[in-house]
C-alpha cells in the first residue's frame, strides 16, 4: 500500500462517516459544546454540527454533564406519528406538538431506568399507547426508537388503544412535570440533544414552513426550560436560527455557541487525518475524555500538511494559508467540509495521475500541484452546488453573475450585474446575499453603506467570474 493510500480523509459528511471517532478533533468548540453552559450550537451547513452531535453520543461516558445519574437522549426529530395524533386535537398550537414530541422522548428514556417508580412506569406506558406511539404493529416512531413490546405493555395495548377517553393536553404536561420531579429526587439532569432541525417536517416530508415549525420549537423549549432538570442541546443551521421569531430570543444569547474555525484549528483537524503517515510520532497522548484535549500542535500539523501537498505549481493554491483564505465565504467563514472535500478530491486526482503514470509530485510530496489545482476547482463546483441546494432562491441571482469580468464590484456595478434597476430592490438582494456569505463586504462598512463588494473565491471560480489570480 502506498503512503497516499494509507490516508482516509473520510466522506465529508459526519452522518455518513464510518470511523469518525478515529480522527475526530476535540477542538475548543467541542469542549464548549460539552459544557452545561451551552444549549444552542449554531453553524453553517458543513461547519461540524453533526460531527459534534454524533460524538456526544460516542463519547457520552467521557462527558461530565452526561455522567450518572444524569441522562442523555439524542434524536433527529421526525414528527410523522406525533403530527398524526396532533391533528386530531382541536385548536392546538405547533408549540404543543413539540411538547408532545418532548414528552414522548422523556417517557421513552425514563422507562429505560430501572429505578423509575412503578406508578410512573405505568403512566408513561399508558401515555405512549394512548397517544398512538406504541402499537402491536409498530409505528415509524416505535420502530425508529427500537422499542419492544415489553412485559406490561400488552395490557395497555388492549385497554388504552384506541383511546376510549379523549386525549387531553394535560397528559403531555403531566409526563414532563412528573419526570422533572423524579429527576429532581435523583439530583439528575436529562439532556435532550436534537440535530438535523432544518430537516424537521410534518407528515414525513420537507415542509415549507420550517421557520414557523422551529420558532414553535423554541417557544416550547422556553417553557420547558423553566423546570429544573430538563436541559437541551439544539443544533441549528445559523441562517435558519437567525430567521426564527419567538419571544425572549435574546435570552438565549448567553447559551449559544457559533462554530467558527480558525486556520490553526483546521490544520489540526487535518493533521488528525494524516496521523497514519506518522505512527512513530509521540506528540499525541491517549485521549481520556473531552476535557483532556489533543496534543497535536498547529506547527506539527502544518508540517505534516506541507509534506503531503505540493503547493509549488503555477495555479493556486500556493500553501495551506492561501487555501484557507480562498475558502472564506463572504462572512470570512471557512468550513471543515470544504477542507476535507479538497483533500478527498486531491487524493483521487493524484491516484488517477499515478495510474496513468503522469504528473508526479516534486520532492517527497504525495500530491502534486496539478492535483491540488484540480481539487480546488472541483471543491469550488461542489461548494456552489451545496450552497444552491440550501439557498435555492439564489440560483437565478447567481446565474446573472456568470461571466462577469471581475469578482469585485461597486454597489452600482453589483446592482447592474444582478439586473436590479431600482435601488431599493438592489439593496434588498445585496443585503440578503451578504447575510448568507454569498457576497463579501470589502470596505468594512455596514451593508447599507458599503460600496465595495466581492464574490468569494470558490463561488467566483465555479461561476467563472474574473481572473484566476484576482
Amino acid at each position: 500500500m502506498s503512503d497516499l493510500d494509507k490516508l482516509d480523509f473520510g466522506l465529508g459528511a459526519a452522518q455518513q462517516e464510518q470511523h469518525l471517532e478515529n480522527y475526530f478533533y476535540r477542538s475548543g468548540a467541542f469542549k464548549l459544546a460539552c459544557s452545561d453552559k451551552i444549549y444552542l450550537v449554531l453553524g453553517a451547513k458543513g461547519a461540524g454540527k453533526s460531527a459534534i452531535f454524533r460524538m456526544l453520543g460516542e463519547l457520552e461516558s467521557d462527558i461530565p454533564i452526561f455522567a450518572s445519574p444524569n441522562l442523555c437522549l439524542r434524536d433527529e426529530p421526525l414528527l410523522r406519528d406525533h403530527y398524526a395524533t396532533w391533528q386530531t386535537l382541536p385548536n392546538v398550537s405547533l408549540a404543543t406538538l413539540w411538547r408532545f414530541y418532548m414528552a414522548s422522548l422523556i417517557a421513552d428514556r425514563c422507562l429505560r431506568e430501572r429505578d423509575l417508580p412503578e406508578g410512573l412506569r405505568g403512566d408513561y406506558r399508558r401515555f405512549l399507547v394512548r397517544w398512538g406511539l406504541v402499537r402491536e404493529v409498530p409505528t415509524a416512531w416505535q420502530a425508529m426508537k427500537h422499542m419492544r413490546i415489553e412485559v406490561g405493555f400488552g395490557d395497555y395495548l388492549k385497554t388504552e388503544f384506541p383511546p376510549k377517553a379523549p386525549l387531553a393536553i394535560t397528559e403531555i404536561d403531566y409526563v414532563i412535570y412528573s419526570a422533572d420531579a423524579w429527576l429532581e429526587s435523583r439530583k439528575a439532569d436529562l439532556w435532550l440533544c436534537l440535530d438535523s432541525l432544518d430537516e424537521a417536517s410534518l407528515n414525513g416530508r420537507q415542509h415549507d414552513r420550517i421557520e414557523d415549525i422551529l420558532s414553535n420549537l423554541m417557544r416550547a423549549v422556553a417553557e420547558v426550560l423553566r423546570l429544573r432538570r430538563i436541559r437541551f442541546k439544539l443544533f441549528f443551521r445559523s441562517d435558519i436560527y437567525q430567521s426564527l421569531t419567538y419571544v425572549n430570543k435574546d435570552h438565549f444569547s448567553a447559551v449559544k455557541l457559533e462554530l467558527r474555525w480558525s486556520l490553526e484549528d483546521l490544520a489540526i483537524l487535518l493533521g488528525h487525518r494524516l496521523r497514519p503517515l506518522h505512527p512513530e510520532n509521540k506528540v499525541l497522548k491517549p485521549l481520556q475524555g473531552p476535557e483532556q484535549g489533543d496534543r497535536l500542535s498547529f506547527l506539527t500539523s502544518k508540517q505534516w500538511i506541507h509534506e503531503v501537498f505540493d503547493w509549488c505549481g503555477d495555479s493556486p493554491p500556493c500553501g495551506f494559508d492561501d487555501l484557507y483564505d480562498k475558502f472564506k465565504d463572504g462572512n470570512g467563514v471557512v468550513l471543515p467540509r470544504d477542507i476535507i472535500q479538497f483533500c478527498i478530491e486531491a487524493q483521487r486526482a493524484q491516484n488517477n495521475f499515478d495510474t496513468q503514470g503522469i504528473d508526479h509530485p516534486t520532492g517527497n510530496k504525495l500530491v502534486s500541484a496539478r492535483a491540488c489545482a484540480s481539487a480546488l476547482r472541483l471543491t469550488a463546483a461542489s461548494k456552489l452546488t451545496d450552497f444552491l441546494q440550501v439557498f435555492q432562491n439564489f440560483s437565478d441571482t447567481y446565474d446573472l453573475l456568470k461571466g462577469s469580468p471581475s469578482r469585485r464590484f461597486t454597489r452600482s456595478e453589483l446592482s447592474a450585474a444582478l439586473g436590479k434597476r431600482e435601488p431599493l430592490d438592489a439593496d434588498l438582494v445585496i443585503a440578503d446575499l451578504v447575510r448568507v456569505g454569498a457576497v463579501g463586504i470589502k470596505d468594512k462598512k455596514s451593508v447599507n453603506k458599503a460600496d465595495a463588494f466581492e464574490i468569494p473565491y470558490l463561488y467566483a471560480d465555479a461561476l467563472e467570474i474574473g481572473a484566476k489570480h484576482e
